[in-house]
């Protein structure tokens, strides 16, 4: 059991807060996998997920995007949504709204969203954030 973070980021904003959370999950004592979306293949061994983007034109990025698209079913799984944006931020709700259409379980009643370079705050969310995927894994196995 562990808990992925996938993410799709433009300028490397939503990166560093993919990796804020996985080392809170880690610290937390739970495996976690932070994964380039384009390089993501499946959600087989999960207990938890979190989904990124940085927002563009007002839209979730394209590989996010098609992850969100082919995904099945989520049946309760822990989930919560993030991204990084310059201008309108939209990314993050489209990606939480849609974990919601699948049947996680959104653990963060609004996505964490960082306008330009996360700062120390978020960042500290985001690790919070992986922390507590990784007590929802706890509390499954």
């Amino acid at each position: 059991m562990r808990v992925i973070v996938i993410y799709e980021s433009t300028r490397g904003r939503t990166k560093v807060m993919a990796e804020a959370i996985g080392e809170g999950a880690r610290s937390a004592g739970v495996e976690c996998e932070v994964i380039e979306a384009r390089k993501f293949k499946d959600l087989s061994d999960a207990c938890a997920l979190a989904i990124g983007s940085s927002t563009r034109v007002k839209k979730v990025l394209p590989k996010v995007k098609q992850i969100l698209a082919e995904l099945s079913a989520l049946d309760g799984k822990p989930a919560a949504a993030f991204g990084s944006y310059g201008w309108s931020g939209e990314a993050p709700d489209i990606i939480s709204k849609r974990l919601g259409e699948l049947g996680a379980s959104l653990i963060e009643s609004q996505p964490i969203k960082a306008k330009d370079y996360p700062s120390a705050s978020t960042l500290e969310q985001c690790r919070e954030l992986g922390q507590d995927l990784a007590k929802k894994c706890a509390e499954m196995s």
